[in-house]
């Protein structure tokens, strides 16, 4: 958790149009494997993973700076 918080102050500045363009470049990375994971290759499957587990740090991130930015408010 306090990783979560650490990278939240990190990209406090950055806008969230920004961050949401950052998941989408993540998860189109991922269609590769993605692809290969639909064709029974184990390996992409644990990579895909990964890239869905990034991408759910990354939008924690993101519902925290929005939380914190409706609070401040």
């Amino acid at each position: 958790m306090a990783n979560v918080l650490k990278e939240f102050l990190l990209r406090k500045c950055m806008a969230v149009t920004s961050d949401i363009e950052n998941m989408i470049a993540m998860l189109n990375d991922a269609l590769g494997d993605a692809a290969k994971h639909d064709r029974g290759t184990d390996a992409a499957g644990r990579r895909l993973r990964k890239a869905l587990s990034d991408v759910a740090k990354e939008c924690k991130i993101v519902r925290a700076k929005i939380q914190n930015e409706r609070s401040a408010n």
